[in-house]
């Protein structure tokens, strides 16, 4: 296999030196590593003797691992880097029989937003750790403020393309990008050679302008704009609880506790560091356990306030905790200001329904309610349906068809049981004399007709109709 054509391609050998940040410094986290095994398909670091390729269109910057590289062929992208070691590194090509050769192709990584908080991490300088932002974060505090450093690492791994988004501007104390670039202007100038092209998108018309001011305490993390522009990246999801609180800096209703006072009420100075390490020490010795919460303490600049803001939120699923610890922080508060602060609480927990809850919810009280009505309207202005219901219970209609027991109806005047017990008329009766003589005169002339068997024949009984009429018959009620 032949190497692809490398027209477009930057190759470019850099040297790579740790980075030393400062206090107040956020840190770019999304990474391209090469040693990844995610970013490979199939899944797996490649192996020696394997064809390694590019997507033609990579569209980011990859640094390759230091050491002897021995492959099969080397596909090369037509549009993006590979940034080879200066030291220790060499590529081996060796021959294989097709049969023999197996594939290794990295994934085009995708682009993140610069304004999203989950992004970067906080540099701490005491710990020497990177701390991603918890729940309690303002987003506005989780992107570099206008007073930070915004750091983007370089060395075995590479940033993640990174897009702005088409924003108008992007205003911190400093950027550092690796040990080669450093400084507002050398950082504007990277973004528009064509090496930063494949890292920084939808940045041509951005500007990079250094913040109003350098310190928290006297100016707003973000401009409003700016603070849309981070909404903008993310999604909120329904907070569990009865009340939830919007803090300030908070894009989204959280379930917690915040505790706000102006500091106008601090007694001398206020100095933010001594005020932190010392709410740290109650927060430590309060009777909830540290580890089933998380807090941030900062300064609310927003729309002109001037307002130290502890936020206080449960780690995972809202169960009050927030607000227990809020509570055993209060003899605290009343000591240190006599008046003029601000305690919120979001309450008791509480699930909202979703979508599909809601409609069988909406379905059902509809489906009730109607119900309601008809057997209100059938009750009161319907004449007709409830005597016919009553009637066919009292008459046992619901256990009768017309096809299986109509010829067991007990009141059915064809079915040969039924004795009408009033005694006739003497009219009625010689009617009935006439009818039954014509009848036997009629038998008796098919009978001359047709063979008779003597043996079969029985002389005719005569009865006296006194005892005829005093004969048992059976009676039925219609």
């Amino acid at each position: 296999m032949k190497a692809a054509p490398v027209t477009g391609v930057i190759i470019v050998i850099l040297q790579v030196f740790s980075i030393h940040t400062a206090h107040s410094t956020k840190v770019w986290l999304p990474q391209v590593d090469f040693a990844d095994s995610s970013n490979w398909a199939p899944a797996g670091v490649p192996v020696p003797y394997q064809t390694i390729v590019f997507p033609s269109k990579l569209n980011a910057l990859v640094s390759l691992p230091a050491g002897i590289m021995t492959v099969s062929s080397l596909i090369l992208p037509q549009q993006g880097g590979l940034l080879f070691p200066v030291h220790s590194f060499s590529l081996n090509v060796v021959s294989q029989e097709p049969a023999s050769i197996s594939v290794a192709i990295f994934k085009a990584p995708g682009r993140t937003p610069y304004y999203s908080g989950n992004n970067w991490a906080t540099y701490d300088e005491q710990r020497s750790s990177r701390q991603p932002p918890n729940a309690a974060v303002p987003h506005s505090e989780r992107v570099p403020c206008q007073y930070e450093t915004a750091v983007f690492e370089m060395g075995k791994t590479m940033p993640k393309p990174i897009d702005m988004q088409y924003h108008e501007s992007i205003e911190v104390g400093n950027v550092r990008f690796g040990e080669t670039v450093e400084g507002l202007d050398n950082f504007h100038n990277f973004i528009s050679s064509e090496m930063g092209q494949f890292l920084f998108y939808n940045a041509e018309d951005t500007l990079i302008r250094q913040g109003k001011c350098a310190s928290a305490e006297k100016c707003p993390c973000q401009e409003l704009r700016q603070m849309d522009a981070i909404c903008s990246n993310e999604r909120c999801a329904a907070p569990h609880c009865l009340s939830p609180i919007q803090s300030s800096g908070h894009c989204c209703p959280i379930c917690g506790s915040v505790f706000r006072v102006n500091i106008s009420q601090f007694q001398g100075g206020f100095n933010l560091q001594s005020f932190t390490d010392k709410l740290r020490r109650k927060i430590a010795s309060s009777e909830v356990d540290v580890t089933d919460v998380v807090y941030h303490i900062g300064i609310d600049r927003s729309m002109g306030a001037n307002v130290v803001q502890l936020i206080v939120v449960d780690k995972g699923e809202y169960g009050e905790k927030s607000v227990h610890m809020m509570n055993s922080l209060r003899p605290f508060f009343e000591k240190q200001f006599a008046s003029g602060f601000h305690i919120m609480h979001a309450g008791q927990p509480h699930t909202p329904l979703e979508v599909d809850q809601v409609f069988t919810v909406v379905l059902l009280s509809f489906i009730v309610v109607s119900a309601f009505f008809t057997v209100l309207y059938v009750y009161y202005y319907d004449d007709m349906l409830i005597p016919r219901l009553r009637a066919a219970a009292r008459n046992r209609q619901f256990f009768t068809t017309p096809f299986v027991f109509a010829r067991f109806h007990p009141h059915s005047d064809t079915d040969g049981l039924s004795v009408d017990v009033n005694f006739p008329t003497e009219g009625q009766l010689a009617d009935d004399e006439r009818e039954q003589s014509v009848s036997v005169a009629d038998i008796e002339s098919q009978h001359a007709s047709s063979f008779n068997n003597p043996m079969y024949e029985k002389p005719a009984q005569k009865t006296d109709p006194a005892d005829e009429a005093f004969d048992d018959v059976e009676l039925c009620v219609k």
